[in-house]
């Protein structure tokens, strides 16, 4: 009896994780063109009281192909805090077109997702 249980709580929590590690995901992309210097990504989105996370992924475009510069994640879903907003700085970076993509769960508001120097 002792065996089932566990066997039983083994079982729902590997599907409780993969329900919602595997969630249904929204993309959004966008450019930016700098003239060079200090360069930062603003961010929102409204987690709708939903796990999961904002994943952003930031590309500059080169001759070569695109190079990852950066990555940010946010956790979203926890009470109290819904509402996610900020600023992630990128420093010093040379002048050209700069990509993000972005992915929150489907349930998600937003992203919005903005560059700035």
């Amino acid at each position: 009896m002792r065996k089932f249980k566990l066997s039983l709580l083994v079982f729902v929590m590997l599907f409780t994780f993969a329900s919602t590690a595997f969630a249904d995901q929204r993309e959004s992309t966008g450019t930016y063109t700098h003239s060079g210097g200090n360069l930062q990504v603003n961010y929102y989105a409204y987690d709708s009281h939903v796990s999961g996370y904002l994943s952003v992924y930031i590309y500059k475009e080169t001759a070569n192909g695109d190079v990852l510069i950066n990555s940010f994640y946010e956790e979203g879903g926890r009470p109290g805090h819904d509402t996610h907003q900020g600023t992630w700085y990128l420093g010093n970076q040379p002048a050209g077109t700069y990509k993000y993509f972005a992915f929150v769960p489907s349930d998600w508001m937003g992203p919005s997702i903005g560059f700035s120097s």
